[in-house]
């Protein structure tokens, strides 16, 4: 998986690389319950943690990438993130962060995820995307079956000090193919 870019774009949106710039915005979103939403636990990042992971390349190497989501007029929106889960050279895992919460529910992060896999499925040829989304995090799971993502199992887990239960999606190379929204690239 060694197929870098640093920029992607959508019909509405730019996916880009983490600059030194954008920390600051970062690391605020990390700390705010408001940009986590109901079921992400903030991470509460400090300065100097990102820098050193962006400098060390953490951030963004040949199995990982964390992108900004911006709308085209350069508003940040929030981030992307996929990376190779160890011991699965086929496989990537997404988590999606639309930290400003005005710009929920307006098919940002649909358009983000749909244009990422497709990078993912065309360009880095992974057999398998999986995503996992809280149990009551409708609106995501909905999004993910349009995106044809199929319920492999629900599972316990701790998000920071919060006990949650979820759902893992996966999308398939096999069913990426066949579903029409990929097709069409005007949504």
């Amino acid at each position: 998986m060694s197929y870098l870019i640093d920029k992607l774009y959508t019909n509405r949106l730019m996916l880009r690389r983490v600059r030194n710039s954008d920390l600051p915005l970062l690391v605020q979103w990390s700390q705010s319950k408001e940009s986590c939403g109901k079921f992400l636990s903030p991470e509460g990042f400090e300065l100097h943690q990102l820098q050193q992971k962006l400098d060390s390349g953490v951030l963004w190497n040949s199995v990982e990438k964390f992108f900004i989501i911006e709308r085209r007029d350069e508003t940040p929106l929030g981030t992307i993130h996929y990376w190779q889960p160890s011991g699965k050279c086929d496989t990537v895992t997404i988590s999606i962060k639309i930290a400003d919460s005005s710009q929920r529910n307006k098919g940002y992060g649909t358009e983000a995820q749909k244009f990422l896999l497709m990078y993912l499925f065309d360009k880095v040829r992974v057999r398998y995307v999986e995503m996992y989304t809280d149990i009551d995090n409708v609106a995501q799971q909905s999004c993910l079956r349009k995106l044809g993502f199929r319920l492999v199992e629900s599972l316990a887990y701790d998000d920071g000090n919060v006990k949650r239960t979820g759902n893992l999606y996966r999308l398939d190379a096999t069913h990426y193919c066949e579903e029409l929204i990929y097709r069409f690239h005007y949504e």
